[in-house]
């Protein structure tokens, strides 16, 4: 799928966290390519700045089922770090460090 396209229909869903959706919040103070995607709806594609947040809203078959949350560097970078969510409050990358390292907000919890 064009990236373009994707990133148009992240712009088109705007901020909010999505009822029963996948959200990323961008917790870091650098900029990254995130995605959101709930299961049974959208993928979801975006540069989010420090604080920015992504949804994907959930398809109706799949009403609170979570999702995965991704981030990378660019475009072009195929190592990043993605998550399982449940879908029920959003997943905030607190650092970012390449080959699937990450630290999530719910490694605290």
């Amino acid at each position: 799928m064009n990236l373009r396209i994707v990133l148009l229909a992240a712009l088109a869903a705007g901020p909010a966290h999505a009822a029963a959706g996948t959200c990323v919040i961008n917790g870091t103070e650098h900029r990254y390519l995130f995605v959101a995607e709930a299961e049974g709806g959208p993928r979801l594609v975006a540069w989010l700045d420090p604080g920015g947040e992504l949804c994907s809203a959930a398809g109706t078959a799949a009403a609170g089922g979570g999702g995965v949350v991704s981030v990378f560097v660019s475009e072009a970078h195929e190592e990043g770090c993605s998550r399982l969510v449940p879908g029920a409050e959003p997943e905030t990358l607190l650092r970012y460090v390449d080959f699937d390292r990450c630290h999530w907000s719910s490694h605290d919890r």
